[in-house]
């Protein structure tokens, strides 16, 4: 017979793989929306968009950035959907604070915030004659903080497979190890050609920021679909 104990175990274990799959299945959905949204506000931008010398907020901009066309399509697109994102980010936040039973929930779910709020801000227009640092700041806030909370739950969980050192390292201990190495050397990469480019500026297609911001931010979904229930 199962005592009462194992029985107390098996019942948090059940609740902490339920909690689990809710909050990845709110996470993967944020890529959706994120594809989404950026794909229809692209399709609709009010001009032909430079993918590798326009940030990705240009889509949301209340005139286009070349031929200073009315982009309001786009920027419609972009405000609903980035504010669906806030909301979901959010959830997700508050689904960790209420879980205590999910490992650093408290950590993930302030992470999560800054996301949401990242979110929130970039839904201001960048070219707003007065809110524009709104968005600058929600960008910034947004692109770093969801690669850092990709990082940071791709990194605790690393850090624990590495901490079991007499069982044998699996195949996903090592796709962690380079998931963690390549965000976190994007991140740095993308802060250092921003400060170059804003103090000597940079030369070539090859080093543009919003080409890397891009990059960055294709890796950061990848990561998403790479997290597993443990990362959670």
């Amino acid at each position: 017979m199962i005592d009462a104990k194992e029985a107390r175990t098996a019942l948090i274990e059940s609740k902490i793989i339920k909690s689990q799959k809710i909050v990845r299945l709110i996470i993967w959905l944020t890529v959706p929306v994120l594809i989404l949204t950026l794909g229809l506000a692209w399709i609709f931008y009010a001009e032909s968009y430079e993918f590798i010398y326009e940030f990705i907020s240009a889509l949301g901009n209340i005139r286009s950035f070349d031929l200073d066309n009315i982009n309001t399509t786009s920027r419609i697109i972009m405000t609903t959907g980035f504010s669906l994102l806030a909301f979901l980010n959010l959830a997700i936040a508050i689904f960790y604070f209420i879980r205590p039973v999910l490992r650093f929930n408290k950590l993930k779910g302030s992470l999560y915030i800054l996301v949401s709020a990242g979110a929130a801000l970039i839904g201001v227009p960048g070219d707003h004659p007065t809110l524009s640092l709104f968005h600058v700041i929600g960008a910034f806030v947004f692109v770093f903080s969801f690669a850092l909370v990709n990082f940071v739950q791709q990194l605790l969980r690393f850090s624990r497979k590495h901490n079991m050192k007499f069982e044998k390292k699996a195949f996903d201990f090592y796709l962690d190890m380079l998931i963690v190495v390549i965000v976190f050397s994007l991140m740095i990469l993308l802060g250092i050609l921003y400060i170059l480019d804003n103090t000597i500026g940079l030369a070539g297609p090859a080093f543009t920021v919003p080409l890397w911001q891009k990059i960055l931010l294709i890796f950061e979904i990848i990561a998403i679909f790479v997290l597993d229930l443990d990362d959670m």
